[in-house]
């Protein structure tokens, strides 16, 4: 299964109105965040954890927020480099299964 959601996530890279950024695991992570979240506008945060979904907009707590989506955006890679990167993942899993 994991190839096939590398090659759906690869073809995003590949889309004009989507910009995709991985950080590679050969990459100190700067942060590691205890859950998921989305940053909208620098005004909300949307944090998901595996019991619930809560929206965030006191402004110093999105500010911890946005801080720690630029710092691993600093380290991430994008454009044909992240479809590089997908690639590369996508043939290693391959490997695996043989």
């Amino acid at each position: 299964m994991m190839p096939e959601q590398l090659d759906r996530v690869a073809r995003a890279c590949e889309m004009a109105n989507v910009r995709l950024a991985v950080v590679p695991w050969s990459v100190p992570l700067p942060v590691v965040p205890p859950h998921g979240f989305a940053v909208f506008d620098d005004e909300a945060v949307v944090v998901e954890t595996f019991t619930a979904q809560m929206t965030i907009t006191e402004p110093d707590a999105v500010a911890t927020y946005v801080d720690a989506y630029a710092r691993l955006e600093a380290v991430a890679v994008t454009g044909e480099e992240a479809a590089e990167l997908l690639a590369r993942i996508r043939r290693d899993f391959e490997e695996l299964a043989h």
